[in-house]
């Protein structure tokens, strides 16, 4: 019952639905993207040996891409977990491929059902990647999330950095992006489109001022995790709930549930802090 209200209070309060978008980017997953995202686990993590052998879930599993990489890999164990129809199904189409494999599951639910979450059990790697930030209470999100992490286990999250003040002329504060976020889901499709096409003008403007070449940049996006930049863009514009916080933020905040921070790679702008931490 606890289940179904989160899911259909997901429903009623209109969330931007990642999985749509994700869907749209399962045509672009070929052997470059999957191989980019296997490396961005890895590199961060600290090598193949932190997943292979190890059990997986992937808090938020959006196109499904991670769970498909951590597959790859040699995770034991992986569980796919989105709360979006269309994410499901998305992890769904990707798991398929490799002929349903019995050690990945997928489930549907919400990381703000605490029941539902502490009756996954504990996992030696706990993933989300830019996702707790779009619950709607990122901090609840946070408290139940711990409950996945056994003894020795790794915890790798992305949460958007809060901007207020020196590099906002630029790019923006996130309380400004918050409302333009409210306007673009408010708007119908073809509004949508004018929105996102002065988003890339916006972005190559903002490169060439600072003599960066803003082409270049979006033709090499998806060797960092093997993701599409165009439906980046459509998250980044309809991505509600949408919440941040400070590396300093999220290092105090776990370090008070016992967890040690590991490594911290920080954006100097909107974009996502990435955080490892590990329980001992």
């Amino acid at each position: 019952m606890q289940e179904r209200n989160y899911e259909q209070s997901y429903k009623d309060k209109n969330h931007f639905s990642f999985g749509k978008n994700w869907g749209n980017f399962l045509s672009k997953v070929d052997n470059d993207k999957i191989d980019q995202a296997k490396v961005s686990l890895i590199s961060f993590m600290g090598g193949e040996d932190k997943i292979r052998g190890k059990t997986f879930i992937d808090i938020g599993c959006g196109s499904g891409l991670f769970s498909l990489a951590a597959f790859l890999l040699g995770a034991k164990r992986i569980v796919s977990v989105d709360v979006d129809d269309f994410s499901v199904a998305c992890a769904a189409h990707l798991r398929e491929k490799e002929n349903n494999p019995e050690n990945w599951e997928i489930k549907k639910g919400s990381a703000l059902d605490e029941e539902f979450i502490r009756n996954l059990g504990t996992f030696d790697v706990v993933y989300s990647w830019g996702v707790l930030h779009h619950t709607g209470d990122m901090y609840k999100a946070f408290r139940n999330i711990v409950h996945l992490l056994a003894e020795n286990s790794l915890f790798f999250l992305a949460i958007y950095n809060k901007n207020i003040g020196k590099n906002a002329s630029l790019t923006g504060t996130s309380q400004l992006w918050l409302k333009i976020k409210k306007i673009y889901n408010t708007c119908n499709f073809f509004e949508k489109k004018i929105i996102e096409f002065l988003y890339y003008v916006w972005f190559i403007f903002g490169y060439l001022i600072t003599f960066r070449n803003p082409f270049c940049y979006i033709k090499n996006y998806g060797k960092e995790r093997g993701m599409n930049f165009h439906n980046d863009v459509i998250d980044w514009l309809g991505g509600l709930p949408y919440e941040f916080a400070t590396t300093d933020e999220l290092v105090n905040y776990f370090s008070e549930k016992g967890l040690l921070t590991k490594k911290v790679r920080s954006s100097n702008n909107l974009g996502c802090n990435e955080i490892l931490l590990i329980k001992k």
